[in-house]
């Protein structure tokens, strides 16, 4: 059985840090800054090219919105 994994997410967005612990089973800074998006209430949107997979797309739109310094941290 796996053991599950607990990341931290820092990221700054409206001149405020904003920290969250997301559980996954692996992280990348791609997937930080998906995680990042939908925790801020930026979001995505339905049909445009804005999943994990595509990292340019996502942080463009994040950026585009002022989410800004995406860092994440496995957790012990």
């Amino acid at each position: 059985m796996t053991r599950p994994r607990y990341f931290q997410i820092t990221y700054g967005f409206n001149k405020t840090r904003h920290i969250f612990v997301q559980p996954d089973s692996h992280m990348t800074e791609a997937d930080a800054w998906y995680y990042a998006c939908l925790h801020s209430g930026i979001g995505l949107s339905y049909g445009d090219n804005h999943d994990q997979q595509n990292f340019d797309a996502v942080r463009s739109h994040a950026q585009e919105h002022g989410l800004i310094q995406v860092n994440w941290e496995e957790l012990p």
